[in-house]
């Protein structure tokens, strides 16, 4: 069992940061599920797995094991009850949008800022098997600790980039894709017909779509409500779209 120095606690616990994730291209992810995923995904490189006695490490030449005590599991973790494994992961090379020529629906991020919502989003379009993901450069940092819990290990499965939102839907434009923008007031998803190839665009839980963005929609969408609530949350809204899409596509 080693005994983590002061160093490497603090370095650790930095990293609920995101100008000390940025720094140092590291992030963590806790619990035995998210580890499974990372030890699976071929995108991301293991810097080393830190877990207690309470863990039994996996037979994976991935990644360096270090069994630590639960005193300094509990230190360097950013949960109230530790899961008892913690792994250091190096941020992946970033990459460019390139949807596959039989890729049918991405998914675009406008200003998404609740790590919780960014996450059940990307769990959500990973059920639908949706691959790509782009968002704002003013979303949610998608290494933000409370995304990846979210996400329950989609992060690790989704092609995702922050990226010039306006610039890269006005590329898929060009590429045949219809951009479809969900909002309060426009066609009701039930009775829309949706395109062979289509961006799904979700706005800010308080704003919407941005002004620029929403001069570059071809549809505005919306779910029609049948009681009194004012606005669904963002998460529920794209799933509830992507599901009426998936269906669509059925048919």
């Amino acid at each position: 069992m080693m005994a983590l120095s002061r160093n490497e606690i603090k370095l650790i616990k930095s990293l609920q940061n995101k100008k000390e994730r940025e720094e140092h291209r590291l992030f963590a992810a806790e619990g035995a599920k998210l580890v499974e995923e990372l030890l699976k995904s071929p995108h991301f490189s293991i810097d080393r797995i830190f877990y207690t006695e309470s863990v039994q490490p996996a037979a994976d030449g991935k990644a360096e094991w270090t069994k630590i005590s639960a005193s300094d599991m509990e230190r360097i973790s950013g949960l109230v009850n530790p899961p008892g494994i913690l792994a250091l992961v190096h941020f992946p090379e970033t990459l460019k949008v390139e949807t596959d020529s039989d890729e049918k629906f991405v998914l675009a991020l406008d200003e998404i800022k609740d790590p919780g919502n960014l996450g059940t989003i990307l769990r959500t379009a990973d059920w639908f098997g949706i691959r790509t993901v782009i968002a704002s450069e003013n979303s949610v940092d998608i290494y933000n600790p409370k995304v990846i819990q979210a996400s329950m290990g989609a992060v690790f499965r989704i092609h995702y980039q922050t990226t010039d939102l306006c610039k890269q839907l006005n590329t898929l434009k060009s590429q045949g894709f219809k951009i479809l923008g969900a909002d309060m007031k426009g066609e009701s998803i039930y009775s829309f017909q949706f395109p062979a190839k289509a961006v799904l665009v979700m706005g800010s839980e308080s704003h919407g779509i941005s002004a620029d963005v929403h001069q570059l929609l071809d549809t505005r969408l919306t779910i029609p409500s049948f009681g009194k609530t004012e606005s669904l949350n963002v998460g529920v809204a794209a799933a509830i779209i992507l599901s009426n899409f998936k269906q669509a596509a059925a048919e």
